[in-house]
């Protein structure tokens, strides 16, 4: 049990950082597969600095890169997606709410 503790640490870490990330992109107005994932770096990057996650588990919360999921300037729809990485969707949740 102790491992889901630490995966979920790891998601409220990154649902915390996310706002602060959003309030830094939020002029852009529509979301975008390209700024998604550049959010999720940046997301990634402040939960890394703490030092608290290993490299493995942040990659747990993350985006695959076995998925494939665009990274180009179309606003983000996670149609025909049968999986939402963690970061994904606490950007996407938290997008939502101020757009």
């Amino acid at each position: 049990m102790a491992n889901y503790n630490v995966l979920f640490d790891a998601q409220a870490a990154a649902e915390e950082v996310v706002p602060r990330v959003i309030a830094r992109h939020r002029s852009k107005g529509v979301l975008t597969w390209k700024l998604l994932h550049q959010m999720e770096e940046e997301v990634l990057a402040e939960v890394s600095s703490s030092g608290q996650f290993s490299d493995r588990l942040l990659q747990m919360i993350c985006a695959p890169a076995v998925l494939s999921y665009p990274n180009d300037d179309r606003p983000v729809s996670f149609e025909g997606h049968d999986f939402l990485p963690i970061v994904f969707a606490a950007i996407d949740r938290a997008w939502r709410q101020v757009h």
